[in-house]
Formats: structure tokens, C-alpha cells, sequence
């Protein structure tokens, strides 16, 4: 008989296990899938969220009577209180919003009180009792994210068991790389550190040793410490969807080409580009008056769609037209579109295109490639309308916020042009300075140097510069004009270019 119990208990026993284990998979999974569809650029939508709570209701409700004695492994409890301390900070949010600040709520970290687990905790018990007393690992200062821009960036994933070591020193390595969180100062010998590591320094020991296991350049030791003020400002997205159109951008610092389209969402840019000149840069790059008029029109028509959250697939389409008429003509005759002795048109090439985000904690980072197809033949004939070969392009995008108002933007990226007789390579570097005025305009300064290579040295060069504007007509479109000068260049145009572009997503 008591063998007969013994065994009943024993079923019993791996029958509640089995259940907590498959509760604990359905809590990371629903997890997971809430972080996919509402964490966008490390921010978080919570208006997106309050519009339909249903997912987050369904996440609280699963942690209230969670059993976490039945946990088969260290991993999983920890990472089961991770993801309940982000959960619950984003449900308070929510619950209370629209505020401005997680500090606008009282007692929003160590007087509110969540069912979790059986038990009634607040989020400092949840932060202090559940996971630095228990388990005394300092990584997880850097994936508990307390809803305010100076946290750890948020995440669109759920922590996991089984990737969880790894999860941890990604979000450390990216953290302690990152300028917004670690600033060195050469200059002073002194390095600014977040807050964090002053709030929690006994779990960080001697804090640059344990800096530097995650700097890929390590902070010298004899280095002061000193801690820059924390930005208690809502770490929100303002990105809110109705359907499948885009309702509302918190500004243009979201149009960057850096950063890839949300699954479903599509891209449609037209961008059309005047370029006119009356000299050239000659082979010693001296500028001389070339007593005619060269005009070229090119329209490009690009067709982006989101398929995956780090990947893009489309297209671009492109438009030309030339004219060489005397000095004194007008640019604008360019449109009339002819052909002749002095002028071309022609659809000229189809380009299909990938854009990736290859690093999933460097979501301003994403790398495009290209494969350019002529559409027709005899392009480099006179008049030159364009290269009659195929081009692989291949561009690396990056942006940087400086502040709340700057946003710095660069390109590189190496052109191969794939001629009958030779390979030609060129390799342009763009860096572009933005200050958003409203949430509306923005006004940027472009530069670009562009080299054509032959061998290791450059065969020509041309360096432009020059004034744009973009507005944000309505939620989905934008409209940007650009004016450029060529200013220096070696076997290269001495002219200027008047652009206009437009761009829809939805």
C-alpha cells in the first residue's frame, strides 16, 4: 500500500512538474510574440498597446499563481522574473498612461504591488529579492528595463532558458559599448558611467575591471569615475498601426535609411534628381568651362516591403534623360524628354535589392545590396546617357543620435561597374548632420566623397555639399528637396543638382 502511494505521488509529482514546465513555455512564448509586435527601435508602443491590452492582460493573468518551486533549472526562474519585471513595468505604464515618465506614477517601483507567482510584490522585490539576492549576477542590470530612455535599451524578444547566458552578455557587450551608456573621456582621464552602477555598486565589484570584460576597448583602471544624470523620460514609440496603415511617427528620426521596415510594411519612394553643368574637373582637378550645357534628369522609383524583422526585399526602377545644348540654355529643357542627336530618354535600368539588419542589438546598422540591370543597350554612347553594364552596389547604413534634436548619418558602400573591357570600382562615403526642428521638419547637410579606384590609388574623385529639407506632410508621406554643388573632383562634373523625393509607408 504504501508502495502504491509512493507511486501515485510520484506521477502526481511529474505530472504538476510537466505542467509548470509547458506554463512556463506558453508564458515565454505569448512573451515573446508581445515584444516582436510592439517593442520598435528599442522603444516601446505603448499606445499601440493600450488600444488593444489583450496580449498584455493574458501575460499578467498567466504570472498571478505561476508556480516557480516547480522550475527545473536556475535559467528558467531567472529568466521567468526577467521577463515578469519588463512585463510588469510595461503593463504599468500602460495602466496609467498617457504619462511622461515612469516617475509620474507614485510608488511605480517600490509601492505598487503585482500578483506574481502567488505572491504580492513590488518591482524593487521582484528586482532585489527575486534576482540579485538570489542569484547575484550583475548581467541582468542591463535586461531589467525600468520603461525610462537612460535604461538598457528594451529588447523585442523574450529571455530563454536555453539562450539566456548568451542573451545576457550580448545585452552587457552592446551596453558597455555603447557611448550613451559608457563615455570615456580621453582628454580628462575620466570615464561616465549610467547611474545604475552607482545605485547597484556592490553587485558590479571593482566596476572597470568588470566593465572591461565586455569593452572591445578596455577603459584604462587609473580612470575617475563619475555618473551622468539619468533620463527619466518615457522610453516610448509613438509608432501606432490601425489596420495595416501607419497612423503616426513620433518624427522623422523614424524615416532613417538605417532602419528596416516592420514585417507587412511597405515603402514606396520616387526621388528625382537634376543634375547640370557647364565645367569640369580635370585630370590635375583643375575646373575648366566646358562652353556647352550637359543636363541630366534621373528619376529612381524604389519599392521596399518588410518580410521578416530583419529583412527588406524591393526593387528600384530607373528613368534618364539627357541634353547638350549651349551654355546659356535653360537646365529645364531637359524635360522635354526628346531624343535626338543632343538628347536621350529611356527607361535604363531595373535593380532588385535586399536590405538586412545583420545585429540584432544595432538596429540603426543595416547593410543593402543591389544587382543594377540595364534595360536597354548602347547606354555610354553619345549623348552618355548611362553605363551600359551591370553594377553590384553594396551600402552599409548607420545613424547616431547625438541629442534629443541631432541625428548624424553615414554611408559607405563599394559600386562595382562590370565593363566589357574592365571592373571598375568606386566606394562613396556619405555623412549627413540632421537637426529636427519639430516633429514635422528637418533640415540636413550632406557631404559625400566619392573615389573610383584604380588599384590603390584613385583613378578620379568628385566632393559634393549642399542643403536639404524633409516635412512630414501626413503620417504616412514625406516630402524632401535637396541642392548640392560639386566642389572638388579629378576627371569628374563641376556642376549642381536640384533634387525633390517623396516617400509613402504603410
Amino acid at each position: 500500500m504504501k508502495k502504491l502511494i509512493l507511486v501515485i505521488m510520484l506521477i502526481l509529482s511529474m505530472i504538476s512538474a510537466a505542467q509548470s514546465q509547458q506554463e512556463l513555455t506558453q508564458f515565454f512564448n505569448r512573451t515573446n510574440a508581445f515584444l516582436k509586435a510592439h517593442v520598435h527601435n528599442n522603444l516601446v508602443s505603448y499606445g499601440e498597446i493600450k488600444k488593444d491590452p489583450k496580449q498584455i492582460t493574458e501575460l499578467v493573468k498567466l504570472l498571478e499563481n505561476f508556480d516557480v518551486s516547480k522550475l527545473s533549472d536556475a535559467n528558467s526562474e531567472k529568466a521567468f522574473w526577467i521577463n515578469a519585471y519588463n512585463i510588469l513595468v510595461i503593463n504599468t505604464v500602460v495602466t496609467h498612461s498617457p504619462i511622461k515618465s515612469p516617475m509620474d506614477v507614485a510608488g511605480f517601483f517600490d509601492g505598487r504591488k503585482h500578483q506574481v507567482a502567488g505572491e504580492k510584490l513590488t518591482l524593487n522585490d521582484i528586482e532585489n529579492i527575486k534576482l540579485r539576492e538570489k542569484f547575484g549576477d550583475a548581467r541582468i542590470h542591463f535586461a531589467l528595463v525600468c520603461a525610462a530612455l537612460s535604461c538598457p535599451p528594451i529588447i523585442n524578444q523574450a529571455y530563454l532558458p536555453e539562450t539566456l547566458d548568451e542573451q545576457l552578455n550580448q545585452r552587457a557587450r552592446i551596453n558597455l559599448n555603447d557611448d550613451n551608456f559608457v563615455r570615456v573621456v580621453k582628454g580628462e582621464k575620466k570615464v561616465y558611467l549610467s547611474e545604475i552602477f552607482k545605485w547597484y555598486k556592490k553587485d558590479f565589484g571593482s566596476i572597470l575591471q568588470f566593465v572591461n570584460q565586455y569593452r572591445t576597448q578596455a577603459i584604462p583602471i587609473d580612470y575617475s569615475i563619475d555618473y551622468y544624470t539619468y533620463d527619466w523620460r518615457l522610453n516610448e514609440s509613438k509608432e501606432i498601426r490601425t489596420g495595416q496603415f501607419l497612423i503616426e511617427r513620433d518624427n522623422l528620426q523614424a524615416y532613417t535609411s538605417s532602419t528596416l521596415l516592420r514585417p507587412g510594411e511597405i515603402e514606396v519612394k520616387t526621388f528625382n534628381n537634376l543634375y547640370t553643368q557647364t565645367a569640369f574637373y580635370n585630370a590635375d582637378g583643375e575646373k575648366v568651362d566646358l562652353n556647352t550645357r550637359s543636363t541630366f534628369f534621373t528619376n529612381i522609383t524604389s519599392f521596399l516591403i518588410g518580410t521578416t524583422p530583419n529583412i527588406n526585399l524591393g526593387f528600384d526602377v530607373y528613368f534618364k534623360s539627357v541634353r547638350n545644348a549651349g551654355e546659356s540654355s535653360s537646365p529645364l529643357s531637359v524635360f522635354k524628354f526628346a531624343s535626338g542627336n543632343n538628347s536621350r530618354t529611356a527607361l535604363t535600368a531595373f535593380a532588385p535589392k535586399i536590405k538586412v539588419s545583420p545585429f540584432s542589438g544595432l538596429q540603426n546598422l543595416s547593410l543593402q545590396t543591389l544587382v543594377l540591370i540595364p534595360l536597354v543597350s548602347n547606354l555610354d554612347e553619345n549623348p552618355f546617357l548611362d553605363y551600359d553594364a551591370v553594377q553590384w552596389w553594396t551600402q552599409i547604413f548607420y545613424d547616431k543620435m547625438l541629442s534629443s534634436k541631432f541625428l548624424v548619418y553615414l554611408e559607405n558602400g563599394w559600386f562595382f561597374r562590370f565593363d566589357s573591357e574592365e571592373t571598375v570600382v568606386s566606394s562613396p562615403l556619405k555623412v549627413i548632420g540632421n537637426y529636427y526642428h519639430s516633429d514635422k521638419w528637418t533640415v540636413y547637410l550632406p557631404t559625400e566623397l566619392t573615389p573610383t579606384w584604380d588599384g590603390s590609388s584613385w583613378s578620379s574623385y568628385y566632393f559634393q555639399g549642399g542643403l536639404g529639407l524633409k516635412y512630414q506632410i501626413t503620417a504616412n508621406l514625406e516630402v524632401e528637396t535637396l541642392a548640392t554643388k560639386f566642389f572638388k573632383g579629378k576627371d569628374a562634373g563641376a556642376g549642381v543638382t536640384y533634387n525633390i523625393g517623396f516617400r509613402i509607408i504603410r
